[in-house]
């Protein structure tokens, strides 16, 4: 399933947000000439958090894509493993024992005195 979006969002987090989406694109031919059609939502919130909700989702997913690759470009990263993740769970736990910094953070939040 492919589902082409098209949606433009104004103060998405305000009192008055915008949302316009449907299936036009932004240009000429889509308002001139084209079979299109078009909705402008102003001033429901809920809606508004929904498409910035897509948009943050789809924005974070491609970002992600894009630091892999320049990451790669830049020889600072093997692109066979873009999690950055290493499959021997020794490799990374090795860095919180007792003693290393890692551990050293943890514990002093895990032991901060929080007044009732």
């Amino acid at each position: 399933m492919y589902i082409h979006t098209k949606y433009l969002l104004k103060d998405p987090l305000s009192e008055v947000p915008v949302v316009v989406t449907g299936s036009a694109n932004f240009s000429k031919a889509a308002t001139d000439t084209n079979d299109e059609n078009m909705i402008i939502i102003k001033g429901n919130r809920r809606v508004a958090d929904i498409y910035f909700t897509e948009f943050l989702r789809l924005f974070n997913h491609y970002y992600f894509r894009w630091i892999v690759e320049k990451l790669a470009e830049s020889g600072h990263v093997d692109k066979t493993n873009p999690a950055f993740l290493k499959s021997d769970y020794r490799e990374w736990t090795g860095q919180y024992q007792v003693g290393k910094f890692k551990r050293k953070r943890i514990d002093i939040f895990k032991n901060m005195f929080i007044p009732a």
